[in-house]
C-alpha cells in the first residue's frame, strides 16, 4: 500500500486538522505567516537572483506540503505496522528564459541520473523541519531556490546549445500564460480515531486465520491529510487541504502444483468516516478468502482463446483505466542534446489522434473533476483546484467515438496550448472519468450474455468468456509484491494483464470459473471492437499509476481517481493461460 503523495483533493484552507492526536504539521506557523515567508522570499529572489553571465529567472514557484501520514497494517490478527508521522516537504520551480523558450521540456541525462543528493542542494521533495518558524522557512526557501536556479540555468544553456545546429521543428511555447488568482477557503477536516482503526484492521486480518490454505494475507489502512501552500511569481496563490483514506486487503496462495493465486479488495474515500461499515468489510473479506481457497481447485484454459469477451463490474473499469485512460493525457516529448526522447508507448496512442475515431460511435468519455459523488459513492478524483491553482470544469474527451481533446497542464502541446486545469500530484492526470454509452446500444446483463453467446455460436466456439475482476496495478506493485517476497512477479507481464476472476460461459448459459489467465494483445485500438455496453454503470475508486513518469516530474507514482464505466462486450480478444515458471509451494503446511 502506498498512499504518500497520492492524494485526493478536497480543496479547503485555513482549517486546523482535527485529528484526535495532532494538529497541522507546520504547527509553529499559522497560514498567514507561512504565506508571508513564502511571498517575502519569492519577491526577494525575483528582484535579486542573478549570476554573472546568466539570465534572471522569469518565473519561480513555491509549493509547501504539510503532511500527517497514518498507517496501520495487520496480519492474522497481529498488528505489524502502526505509525503516525508528521513531515513538511518543499518543491521549488525556477524557469530561466521566457514563456516561449526556457529550460523546461529538456532531458538533461547527466543531472537526471546523477543529480545532487546533498540536502542543501535539494529543491524537489526537500524535507523541512517539522517545527517551522518564519526564519527557518525563509532559509530553506533561499537554499532551495539557489539550487534550483543554478540547475535551471545549466539546463537552459545545454538546451540552447543543443539546438544551435538543428532546424527546430517543435516551436510550441514551453509554458503558457494564465491570469493569477488567490484561492482560499475554510473547512474542518474529519477526526481520525487511530485506536478505533487499529482495532478494526486487527480484527479484519484475523478473518484469515480460518483459511489455512491461504499462505499470505494482510489488511492495511492509511489516512493522510495534507495542507498545501502555493505561491508563484505571477501572483497565483492558494492554500488547499487534501486527504485520502483507504483500506486494502491482499491474499496469496498456491495450488498443489505451485501455481500462484492472488486476490485483493480495496475501498477508498476522502473521509475516513465514509468507509464501509465493519459488517460490510467482514463480508467482503470473507468472500474473498472463500473464493481464493476455492480457486486452488479449478482449472485454467487448455488452449488460447480468441473470441468475444464480456467485461463486467470491476473488470470493465480496470481494463479501461489500464489500457485506454492513460492515452487521454497530453504529453510533450522532451528534447535531449538535439534529439527528441520518446514517451511511454503505452500512453502515447492518442497524441496525434485529435479529431480521429478512438471508440465506437455509441460511446463518449467525460472527465468530471468537480463532481464529488456519483449517487452515493464518493469520487476519489474530485478536486476544485489543481496543482497550478486553476479551477477545472467538465471536459468532453471523446464524443460519439471521436477524440476531442486531451487532459493538460500549463505545458503546451500541439493543438492544446492552454491548461485545462489537470495538473495533479506533479503532472497532468485524469480525475473522474465517465464512459457514457448511447442508450440505444445498451443492454441488460442478461441481454449482454445472450449477445455474447450469439457471437460464440456464429464463430462455432465451444464457449465464450466473461471477465469480472482484473488485477489492480497499484495493489500488485505496492501490496502483493512486498508481502509475497516477489513471488507475485508471476503476474507481471509486458504483454498481458492478469485476470483474477474469469468464467467460461457455455451455449446453455452455464458458467465455469477458471484461474490463471491473462488478457493478451489488448491495446487502445482494441476498444474500437466494443459492440455493446451495459445499462448499469460500475464506479471504481482507484490509485491510478501516474502517466507521466514521476522520475521526470518529481511528482507522485499513483494518483487518486475514479472510473465510471458500464459492462463492455468486445467482439474479439485474446485470452491465454499464464505460462511461466512457478515457485515451489511450501514443503510443510502453514503453522
Amino acid at each position: 500500500m502506498n498512499f504518500k503523495n497520492i492524494l485526493k483533493t478536497t480543496y479547503f484552507a485555513f482549517a486546523i486538522f482535527l485529528i484526535s492526536f495532532s494538529t497541522s504539521t507546520a504547527n509553529d506557523l499559522n497560514t498567514k505567516e507561512i504565506l508571508k515567508a513564502m511571498k517575502d522570499e519569492l519577491q526577494r529572489e525575483m528582484k535579486e537572483l542573478k549570476l554573472e553571465n546568466l539570465e534572471r529567472p522569469y518565473y519561480i514557484e513555491y509549493t509547501l506540503r504539510s503532511t500527517h501520514a497514518n498507517n496501520i497494517s495487520a496480519t492474522l490478527g497481529n498488528i505489524v505496522d502502526n505509525n503516525s508521522k508528521l513531515y513538511n516537504t518543499l518543491n521549488v520551480g525556477v524557469r530561466v528564459g521566457n514563456y516561449e523558450f526556457d529550460n523546461s521540456n529538456f532531458f538533461d541525462v547527466g543531472f537526471s541520473f546523477f543529480g545532487s543528493t546533498d540536502d542543501e542542494e535539494n529543491y524537489t521533495r526537500r524535507t523541512l523541519p517539522v517545527d517551522l518558524n518564519y526564519d527557518v522557512l525563509r532559509r530553506e526557501l533561499w537554499l532551495a531556490t539557489d539550487a534550483a536556479y543554478k540547475q535551471s540555468s545549466e539546463v537552459y544553456a545545454k538546451k540552447t546549445a543543443s539546438l544551435k545546429n538543428i532546424i527546430r521543428k517543435d516551436t510550441i511555447p514551453d509554458f503558457s500564460k494564465i491570469n493569477p488568482t488567490v484561492s482560499i477557503d475554510t473547512i474542518n477536516t474529519p477526526d481520525f480515531d487511530f485506536l478505533k482503526f487499529k482495532k478494526l484492521v486487527q480484527d479484519l486480518s484475523d478473518i484469515f486465520t480460518s483459511f489455512p490454505k491461504i499462505f499470505v494475507s494482510k489488511v492495511s489502512t492509511e489516512y493522510i491529510p495534507v495542507r498545501t501552500y502555493y505561491v508563484n511569481s505571477e501572483g497565483m496563490e492558494y492554500v488547499k487541504d487534501e486527504m485520502q483514506t483507504g483500506l486494502e486487503v491482499v491474499a496469496y496462495t498456491q495450488t498443489e502444483k505451485g501455481i500462484p493465486l492472488a486476490e485483493h479488495y480495496s475501498v477508498y474515500s476522502q473521509n475516513p468516516n465514509n468507509l464501509p461499515k465493519e459488517d460490510s468489510l467482514r463480508k467482503a473479506i470473507n468472500e474473498l478468502a472463500v473464493k481464493l481457497t476455492y480457486m486452488t481447485k479449478v482449472n485454467t484454459l487448455d488452449d488460447s482463446y480468441n473470441g468475444p469477451v464480456l467485461f463486467e463490474d470491476q473488470a470493465s473499469t480496470e481494463i479501461f483505466s489500464q489500457v485506454f485512460a492513460p492515452n487521454l493525457i497530453a504529453q510533450r516529448q522532451p528534447l535531449s542534446e538535439g534529439f527528441s526522447i520518446g514517451g511511454n508507448d503505452k500512453s502515447m496512442a492518442f497524441q496525434k489522434k485529435i479529431g480521429g475515431r478512438v471508440l465506437p460511435e455509441f460511446l463518449s468519455v467525460f472527465d468530471v473533476p468537480n463532481e464529488a459523488k456519483y449517487k452515493k459513492t464518493e469520487l476519489l478524483g474530485y478536486y476544485i483546484i489543481d496543482d497550478e491553482g486553476l479551477k477545472p470544469n467538465r471536459i468532453t474527451l471523446v464524443e460519439n467515438g471521436y477524440l476531442k481533446t486531451l487532459l493538460n497542464e500549463r505545458i503546451p502541446v500541439k493543438r492544446i496550448y492552454k491548461s485545462n486545469a489537470h495538473k495533479r500530484n506533479g503532472a497532468a492526470m485524469y480525475s473522474n472519468l465517465v464512459v457514457f454509452p448511447d442508450p440505444i446500444k445498451t443492454l441488460s446483463d442478461k441481454e449482454l450474455k445472450e449477445k455474447l453467446l450469439q457471437l460464440v455460436n456464429q464463430r462455432e466456439l465451444p464457449f465464450g468468456i466473461i471477465i469480472r475482476k482484473v488485477m489492480n496495478q497499484n495493489i500488485q506493485a505496492t501490496g502483493l509484491m512486498s508481502e509475497t517476497f516477489g513471488q507475485s512477479m508471476y503476474f507481471n507481464s509486458q504483454k498481458g494483464i492478469p485476470v483474477l476472476e474469469a468464467y467460461k460461459i457455455y451455449p446453455n448459459g452455464m458458467e465455469e470459473l477458471i484461474r490463471s489467465v491473462e488478457i493478451n494483445s489488448v491495446s487502445p485500438q482494441s476498444f474500437k471492437d466494443i459492440i455493446y455496453a451495459g445499462k448499469t454503470a460500475y464506479v471504481q475508486n482507484l490509485l491510478a499509476p501516474a502517466v507521466i513518469s514521476p522520475f521526470m516530474t518529481g511528482g507522485s507514482s499513483y494518483v487518486g481517481a475514479s472510473i465510471n464505466c458500464p459492462s463492455l462486450l468486445f467482439e474479439d480478444m485474446e485470452i491465454n493461460a499464464i505460462d511461466k515458471d512457478t515457485p515451489k509451494p511450501p514443503y510443510i503446511t502453514k503453522p
